[in-house]
């Protein structure tokens, strides 16, 4: 579930071959994600087929990974620039990136082929509805650094909200990440942001933690802000069958700054299989609970902070890479 940046850095700062290597030309990738959706009680959106995709080009020469990732769409917005980044290898063990690129701060990826289920976490969604740029994606330069154990990463954005000074010159946003592999098979992370006090919800701190062995993967993810949320959560775990079917499930919580409102949650279920190295299926249902929110004031504020929904969902999706 590691973000492209984060993955990337860390690979070129241990000089991994699959990364630092000549390239004459560069490599295309990408994705098709074709989903099926129904919500318990109807409505738009409900009982649709729906297609997205990507296309991805990265070249590497000498220290220099160069990488542009645009999104296609059918809802208008198709086109739009991911992300578009370069990545040096400035020395051993030192990565310097800069241009757009995937949020490194929580647990979760932006792409659908790296995340563990059907539909994003709350707390992705949350870090999402505080970047300006499309998805969840940032613009500015970091440097990071590390072993195979310990990985820091700096870095000076755009204001993450895009907040500009009275001059109308653009504030800026510190974002720092610590990752740590202890021991096999656990990664944990710490993240922290800042953003213009006065937009949003504020600074975010965000501390994940996820352990796999013999199958089983299980996953922390824990959010508090300044502002608007309190703090948020999910638990989840995954037990990968065989190698080509796996269930999951997930459990998320978010509580609101607001007086009196009650703890927004969701329980969601997942089960994938490999239809063929490159074309998988997963089904997944997930029920909300938005208790007092579900209407009146703080109503929109869940519904675009959260995305969660007081209603049942069933996603089908057939996901191809390429």
């Amino acid at each position: 579930m590691k973000k492209n940046l984060i993955a990337l850095a860390v690979a070129a700062a241990l000089a991994s071959p699959l990364t630092i290597q000549a390239a004459d030309s560069a490599s295309v990738s990408g994705f098709a994600d074709i989903t099926y959706t129904s919500l318990g009680d109807g409505g738009t959106g409900s009982n649709a087929f729906g297609a997205n995709g990507e296309v991805d080009v990265q070249a590497t020469k000498g220290d220099v990974t160069v990488r542009a990732d645009i999104d296609l769409r059918l809802d208008g917005t198709s086109g739009q620039l991911e992300q578009a980044f370069f990545a040096w290898k400035a020395m051993d063990a030192v990565t310097v990136i800069g241009g757009v690129f995937n949020n490194p701060i929580g647990q979760e990826a932006v792409d659908i082929t790296d995340i563990e289920f059907n539909s994003h976490s709350a707390i992705y969604n949350i870090l999402d509805h505080q970047t300006a740029l499309n998805d969840n994606n940032i613009a500015g330069v970091a440097v990071a650094g590390g072993n195979e154990m310990f990985t820091g990463t700096l870095a000076v954005l755009n204001d993450i909200g895009h907040a500009v000074d009275t001059d109308g010159s653009m504030k800026n946003s510190i974002a720092a990440v610590l990752n740590a592999n202890p021991m096999e098979g656990l990664a944990l992370e710490l993240g922290y942001v800042t953003q213009d006090d006065t937009t949003a919800a504020g600074n975010v701190l965000d501390v994940n933690a996820q352990y796999g062995i013999a199958g089983f993967t299980v996953g922390l993810d824990y959010l508090m802000a300044d502002k608007i949320i309190d703090n948020a959560y999910n638990l989840w775990g995954s037990f990968a069958i065989n190698d080509k079917v796996a269930v999951k499930a997930r459990y998320e919580a978010v509580t609101l700054e607001a007086s009196g409102a009650d703890t927004v949650t969701k329980y969601t279920l997942y089960g994938s299989y490999a239809i063929a190295d490159n074309l998988s299926t997963a089904l997944e249902y997930s029920q909300g609970d938005r208790g007092n929110t579900a209407t009146g004031p703080l109503a929109a504020t869940v519904a675009g902070t959260t995305q969660i929904i007081d209603d049942s969902t069933i996603t089908l999706k057939f996901v191809g890479t390429f």
